[in-house]
């Protein structure tokens, strides 16, 4: 049984909560990059700001509150998103479990935020507010892509069909060693280990060991950064090749491999630049960008047929029956 497509409002609520999850992802980089997690105060400030419901006119105390205002409005999409789904489409099992997931995944996230301001932001809750917004974010896209997908005319067959099987597995490795990258990037801000090294991509002159822990830090990241991006490339090239015949799938690879590019050059701005806030800023974004489009890709080439419309040959039998019966009529 082909499953109904989702409403345009519906669709629409997928793709804007997803959207508006990467914008406070965004701004809680710049909120972390401008040094404004503690705007707000350095304890017992959750909800408030400085004992109050107005924030102060100062910068970081606007970049903090604004942050909170990012968060409440996708806390009230999501809730949305999440009735939504219960009330009309409920009996799609995909869109049921990943709406789910991301309510609970929401549940989380504002747990986090607030131990993360009211014990004074240690780093360690700090990563886990990062890799939990990840999730949050992945599985939001996950929602998106199958709510405006599912009912439409089949792209092709699933990936099970149209990859070979040795290409799965590089599928759910692209989509964790992208996770994986994002999270090394972020723990290399959380330690303060930006400025490790003072050139790119070597750390200093030479083919010289990193000396120190920042400097070790840093150079681990580029090495996980270099692995991933070779791996995507590859994987983004097979695929592109494969479903050549699938213009989503295409046009979502294809910005793939230029969020790559556009990854690496602003890992290089950040250390050649001596870490200026907006390049700080720009890498985190296009690396949280990077990481929805690897899971969009993903989603779209293991999206089962069946979740799809009728084929064409389908579509063709169904139409020639009514005639068939008027004949025998």
């Amino acid at each position: 049984m082909i499953p109904a497509r989702p409403s345009v409002g519906f669709r629409r609520l997928a793709v804007w909560t997803a959207i508006l999850t990467y914008l406070l992802i965004i701004w809680g980089g710049i909120v972390r990059v401008s040094g404004s997690g503690n705007g707000c105060g350095t304890s017992d400030q959750w909800p408030l700001c400085h004992g109050s419901l107005l924030p102060a006119w100062q910068i970081n105390t606007l970049i903090e509150f604004t942050h909170r205002w990012i968060a409440s409005v996708c806390t009230l999409l999501v809730i949305i998103l999440t009735v939504a789904t219960w009330v009309w489409h409920r009996h799609q099992r995909r869109i049921l479990v990943g709406t789910s997931i991301a309510a609970a995944l929401f549940v989380v996230q504002i747990a986090l935020g607030a131990l993360a301001v009211d014990f004074n932001l240690p780093g360690g809750v700090v990563m886990i507010h990062l890799a939990n917004a990840l999730l949050l974010f992945g599985v939001l896209i996950y929602v998106a892509v199958v709510a405006c997908t599912v009912g439409t005319a089949a792209r092709g067959p699933s990936l099970s069909a149209a990859l070979a099987p040795s290409v799965q597995r590089p599928v759910i490795l692209a989509v964790v060693a992208t996770y994986l990258v994002a999270l090394s990037g972020a723990f290399v801000v959380e330690t303060g280990s930006g400025g490790g090294c003072t050139s790119w991509p070597l750390c200093g002159s030479g083919f010289s060991l990193p000396s120190g822990q920042a400097a070790t830090i840093n150079v681990a990241h580029r090495v996980v950064a270099l692995i991933v991006v070779l791996i995507l490339g590859g994987l983004m090239a097979v695929i592109a090749r494969r479903r050549r015949g699938d213009r989503v799938v295409r046009t979502v690879v294809m910005a793939v491999n230029l969020l790559l590019v556009l990854q690496v050059a602003a890992g290089a701005l950040v250390v050649l630049l001596v870490l200026p806030a907006w390049a700080r800023g720009l890498h985190i974004a296009l690396a949280s960008l990077l990481w929805g489009a690897v899971v969009a890709v993903a989603v779209l080439t293991t999206i089962p047929v069946d979740e799809g419309a009728p084929s064409q040959a389908t579509q063709r039998g169904d139409a020639r029956r009514p005639q068939a019966k008027v004949a025998q009529s």
